[in-house]
């Protein structure tokens, strides 16, 4: 033992490794190569310290620092050569970017996305094996690419698949490209992926109904969340128990405990045992959907089945340290998954601080209520930084949610399993044990809604640099109040003031502290792959779509401190201009609505009790120093497709503290050209593009508009082509500066002199 926190011999290479493959990925195998370097320089001196002539012999050889730095510099060596070679064998998306391409490899993944379009579209994740260019022989590649398709003859799981569309490489994560294009062939899985995939489908069609439970277990059983609504998503990240839904090793822990409890029962020997419990959760693994979380699920499972044959005691630390040594030297790009580094994170409180802070909390607390709490509080402060880091969050009540919902993943879990695996030889009985699932998935569902609508449920843990310090801080005083023997009342006041500082409104604060940015006119959010515009003046605020489904303009108005909207204006009914508006009407407060021609009725059914007007040609509003004015909108469309829906968007001009905007919706070329003749645009400062910057652009009407500012809301390598280089050229050509969502994030402009000027710079380099 090492200062009472086990053993920590492993735990120093497994943090070189992975800090190294992470310096790999992000810069390049040269500054990877340079940081084992150091490592090994480090290690060296370490050695040297060891020689008769060192004062500090004995210390050094007494606490084995020489053997431990040693072995870190091994491993960190290691990572650089796999990480560098992972890295090279990726280069062929960098040096095809924006060309096209085909690609071949195994789909691993097939996910229901929010789409724009009217038929269900599906995000489909292929490993690649080989790629080749047009007119050139197929030669070998790697990497995990994504291709968003039609979700009518979409491949299954497991199927070798054939794609072919322009390559983008893709963000941070473990996702290493998009390709803009459609599956052009696919072989049906064979063999033991037959047979998995024969069971997935066999489970989720014994899963009782279409409600929100069995949707809620299908998500705990085989991380498929397609099925959930999106609502009861938000409610679950908000309330902390998303986690429920991303098989993890949580899961792991219950079928091994389950499966380990039946063999003792049966007196089984220690072998019998461990080649059970690893064979249960080793097919278990390759049934769900899921990352690096279920590997080093699977990696521990494996190695404490080692130590119990072996008749050893099992530790934690060494176990994990472990895991991830061996994960990540194997497949180097597990170490920018973010599941892993969360999962890690919660290993890591869970067994170092809950046992420690449980005892402490048994002074004042029942013994089962300590230990819950311990392990909730422990776990939720551990993945704040990381959560921070990864732009994700949590709401302020996850620790009670937790405490509430999390012990009913126990049955669910387990009648789960033990559907998926009858649900092929024995659907009935598989059907009995699935409903018996969904009614033990019910206060888990329960819960969520609870925690979302509580008072605060809804405040957002902050992200970026202010979350991960924030939720730092909050960590280390938590580690402070279960492991020092002094100061324990000062540490956990520490940690409840910065974990009430991470989750307050950002509207709140002041910007030096990372509050609600300041000096703004006009800020087109960061949506993603749909639009939200939003103007004010004199105390007036006025919304302009809302963007996609999930929470993107809430936390935007959240960031520019917004909490009530006089006018929202909904352009059409299209998900990625109407799909926040749940989340929109609960972080503001609308005093007026335009909606959409032809809102459909859940639209209709959110806006009840707003005040609403049918937006007409000619019709107006003002507030404060806000005036608004329609350009064009309708005729309703006749149904739900694209081009028709588009061009009834509602287009209005904006006029504000000196600025004037023309927001053109998604109008095609046709509404585009009447817009030109009928409309009068007379000192437009900034416009925002047309249909995210497609290519049916009409010149006349960029012409008339002579807009020195264009904004185009585009998502991320998103899979339309958005902006297209038809549009780029169309507005660069008159002079426009040319701002997008996809490289300066939230575009920020304020009012100087009756002209539109950045209030904050784009994130991306190569923007304005």
């Amino acid at each position: 033992m090492i200062g009472g926190w086990g053993d920590l011999r492993l735990a120093p290479t497994a943090c070189a490794v992975w800090a190294v493959s992470l310096v790999a990925w992000h810069a390049g195998p040269t500054p990877a190569a340079l940081a084992a370097a150091a490592c090994c320089v480090v290690a060296g001196a370490a050695v040297a310290c060891r020689s008769p002539a060192s004062a500090t012999r004995r210390r050094c050889v007494r606490e084995g620092i020489a053997p431990v730095l040693a072995l870190a510099a091994v491993g960190a060596t290691a990572a650089a050569l796999t990480a560098s070679a992972a890295v090279e064998a990726r280069a062929w998306i960098a040096a095809h970017a924006d060309h096209a391409l085909e690609i071949t490899g195994t789909v691993t993944e097939v996910r229901a996305v929010a789409s724009a379009w009217s038929e269900p579209r599906v995000a489909v994740r292929i490993e690649v094996d080989a790629r080749r260019a047009a007119g050139e022989p197929w030669r070998h590649a790697r990497g995990l690419v994504v291709v968003v398709t039609d979700a009518g003859g979409a491949p299954a799981r497991g199927s070798d698949a054939r794609a072919r569309g322009v390559v983008a490489p893709a963000g941070p994560g473990a996702v290493d490209a998009l390709l803009a294009g459609e599956v052009v062939g696919t072989a049906p899985p064979t063999g033991w992926r037959a047979a998995l995939e024969r069971m997935r489908t066999g489970f989720l069609g014994v899963l009782d109904g279409p409600g929100t439970e069995a949707a809620l277990v299908a998500g705990m059983v085989l991380g498929d969340t397609s099925r959930i609504p999106q609502d009861v998503i938000g409610q679950m990240r908000m309330a902390g128990l998303a986690h429920l839904t991303a098989v993890s090793g949580a899961h792991f822990a219950i079928l091994a405990a389950a499966l380990g409890a039946v063999m003792r029962r049966m007196r089984a020997a220690p072998l019998v045992v461990a080649c059970v419990t690893v064979s249960a959760c080793g097919g278990f693994a390759l049934t769900v959907t899921g990352g690096g979380s279920v590997l080093r699920a699977l990696a521990m499972a494996a190695i404490g089945a080692g130590a119990l044959v072996a008749g050893r005691r099992g530790q934690p630390m060494p176990a994990l340290s472990t895991a991830v040594i061996v994960l990540i030297l194997l497949r180097p790009e597990l170490a920018r998954d973010a599941g892993l580094a969360l999962s890690v994170a919660a290993v890591l409180a869970i067994t170092q601080l809950a046992p420690a802070l449980a005892s402490r909390l048994r002074r004042r607390v029942a013994a089962p209520l300590a230990d819950a709490a311990a392990v909730t509080v422990a776990a939720q402060a551990a993945c704040l930084p990381v959560l921070a880091a990864i732009d994700a969050s949590v709401g302020p009540w996850a620790v009670a949610a937790n405490a509430v919902a999390a012990p009913f993943a126990v049955p669910v879990t387990l009648l789960g399993a033990g559907a998926l695996v009858l649900a092929v030889p024995v659907p009935a009985l598989a059907a009995v044990l699935a409903s018996a699932a969904s009614w033990c998935a019910w206060p888990v569902v329960l819960a969520a809604r609870a925690f979302a609508l509580v008072p605060g449920g809804g405040w957002a843990s902050a992200t970026g640099l202010r979350g991960v310090v924030l939720g730092s801080l909050a960590c280390a005083a938590i580690v402070w109040t279960a492991r020092a023997s002094q100061g324990t009342r000062v540490a956990a006041l520490i940690a409840l003031i910065a974990t009430a500082v991470a989750h307050a409104p950002v509207r709140w604060l002041p910007e030096s502290l990372g509050g609600a940015i300041d000096g703004w006119t006009v800020v087109a959010c960061d949506v993603g792959q749909g639009d939200a515009l939003v103007m004010r003046g004199g105390g007036a605020v006025v919304m302009v779509d809302v963007g996609p489904a999930g929470d993107a303009a809430a936390r935007c108005l959240d960031r520019i401190g917004v909490s009530r909207l006089d006018l929202l204006v909904l352009t059409h009914e299209h998900a990625d201009h109407t799909g926040g508006l749940a989340e929109v009407l609960d972080a503001a407060a609308v005093a007026r609505v335009w909606p959409p021609p032809g809102a459909s009725d859940a639209t209709r059914a959110a806006l009840a009790r707003v005040p609403s007007e049918e937006p007409t040609a000619g019709l107006t509003w003002a507030g404060g120093v806000v005036a608004v004015e329609v350009l064009q909108s309708g005729p309703a469309p006749r149904g739900r497709g694209g081009t028709e829906v588009n061009d009834s968007s509602t287009v209005v001009r904006i006029a504000a503290e000196g600025l004037v905007v023309v927001a053109l919706g998604d109008v095609e070329l046709s509404a585009q050209r009447r817009l030109a003749r009928a409309a009068s645009f007379v000192d437009v400062d900034v416009v925002k593009a047309a249909h995210h910057g497609s290519a049916t652009q009409d010149p006349g009407l960029v012409r008339e508009i002579a807009a020195p500012v264009a904004i185009l809301s585009v998502g991320e390598g998103n899979d339309y082509g958005h902006p297209a280089a038809e549009a780029l050229a169309l507005y660069g050509e008159r002079g426009a500066a040319v701002l997008r969502t996809d490289l300066c994030g939230d575009v920020v402009l304020g009012a100087r002199d009756g002209a539109p000027v950045l209030v904050r710079r784009c994130r991306d380099p190569v923007a304005p």
